[in-house]
């Protein structure tokens, strides 16, 4: 039975009319390269992947356990030419990498038409992709640049597999949610400021510590910072939050973790939790974002337009009040941002809920659902953050995790 996620590839090769991918370089460093090799890590690899036929993977010695792994046909280093190539093209690493190239082409016996992925920096692309252009010709192999790339346009289906992986990189999230709840309420609050067991003032950077461990503890990676930000710095969306700053009571702290997965797949989720209580005028606010989060898989309606879904959320808090995109344009405070993007090999990849793109929502499809308001200047910002996936007439959430704003301060000074 033929791989579905490779199955794909190879049906959108067909309606572009492509023979043939190329792809070089490190595999982690490059979504289009890992995506096709399942997330083995590879350096300095190759890989041939033919529409028709076999696909010929290029691997460096010691790393065959990791090739075979990928299903793929493959040929170490050892067993090619490319030392020879090397000292032959010393003195020009272009000239080396194209002849590098060519011969792999040449080996795996592609014709027709490919598309290059990875490996070339913009600054060298320029004269370099014109050359190997020439250079193929004569081999019956048409270099073609594509619009849309189209291991992009693959990436935004995920299959089942690809689902789990994501699924799974949520146990571990959810378990750093945990750990900042259980880290906030093992405090007692002097005044406004929260103090540890052992008398010590709650800083930001430790509930950043406590995500950290978590993570480490489900072999998940921290591939950027977490988000753990209060006051006016959560009233700033992508605030990281000041290490050194003390947590105090009844103010919104903004927690957004974005978590790797041994295999590449990403997680991203954010809560809101305020220590303590909160007054009437916060609790309004967060239960309207919590609405405009549940609702939002309501107003889903399958085929509809990505930005259309923003739009109808948007126009929910500007019902009640708040700047939106669409009522303020240009706004930094409300809800100034769009309402999600697409999750998998990136934290951030299609599809993006942006007034520019029609994109319409199809089963496969994993984003974020997220709203938020913020107000900087009011020591104010909320978000709350779920992962949807579109199935055959409705949204799965795979946030299995509650939204519940006030902890409890359940410590007491130690003696």
């Amino acid at each position: 039975m033929k791989d579905a996620l490779h199955a794909n590839v190879e049906k959108l090769m067909k309606e572009k009319g492509l023979d043939a991918l190329l792809l070089m370089g490190n595999t982690p460093e490059h979504p289009n390269f890992y995506y096709l090799v399942k997330g083995e890590k590879l350096e300095n690899a190759v890989l041939v992947f033919k529409r028709t036929g076999k696909k010929l993977l290029f691997c460096i010695d010691f790393e065959r356990d990791s090739a075979a792994a990928t299903g793929f046909d493959y040929i170490t280093m050892g067993k090619t030419p490319i030392n020879k190539l090397a000292l032959k093209h010393a003195n020009d690493p272009a000239a080396f990498k194209l002849a590098w190239l060519t011969w792999c082409l040449k080996r795996a016996k592609v014709k027709g038409k490919i598309a290059i992925y990875g490996g070339v920096p913009l600054e060298r692309s320029i004269s370099w992709l014109p050359k190997m252009k020439r250079l193929l010709k004569p081999e019956g192999i048409e270099l073609v640049a594509e619009k849309t790339p189209l291991l992009e346009i693959a990436r935004e289906f995920k299959t089942e597999a690809e689902i789990d992986q994501i699924r799974e990189a949520g146990k571990g999230t959810f378990a750093a949610f945990d750990a900042v709840r259980r880290t906030l309420s093992r405090c007692h609050a002097r005044g406004r400021t929260l103090y540890t067991t052992k008398g010590e003032p709650l800083l930001i950077g430790d509930l950043k510590q406590a995500i950290r461990l978590a993570l480490t503890k489900h072999n998940l990676v921290e591939a950027n910072p977490s988000i753990c930000s209060q006051g006016a710095e959560a009233g700033v969306c992508h605030n990281t939050g000041t290490d050194t700053r003390k947590v105090v009571t009844g103010q919104p702290i903004v927690v957004d973790i974005f978590p790797r997965g041994p295999y590449g797949y990403f997680f991203d989720m954010t809560r809101t939790f305020c220590p303590g209580k909160a007054s009437p005028k916060l609790k309004k606010m967060y239960n309207d974002v919590k609405e405009a989060t549940t609702l939002a898989y309501e107003m889903y309606e399958p085929g509809m337009v990505a930005y259309d879904l923003h739009c109808r959320v948007a126009n929910l808090l500007a019902e009640k009040g708040y700047e939106t995109p669409n009522t303020h344009p240009g706004t930094q405070v409300g809800f100034c941002h769009n309402l999600g993007h697409g999750v998998g090999l990136q934290v951030h990849e299609e599809p993006f809920m942006r007034q520019a793109s029609r994109k319409t929502f199809e089963p496969g499809m994993v984003f974020t659902i997220e709203p938020g308001v913020y107000y900087p200047d009011e020591n104010i910002g909320f978000r709350i953050e779920d992962i949807a996936v579109v199935r055959d007439g409705y949204l799965e959430n795979l946030t299995e995790y509650p939204m519940e704003f006030e902890v409890p301060l359940k410590g007491k000074p130690s003696k």
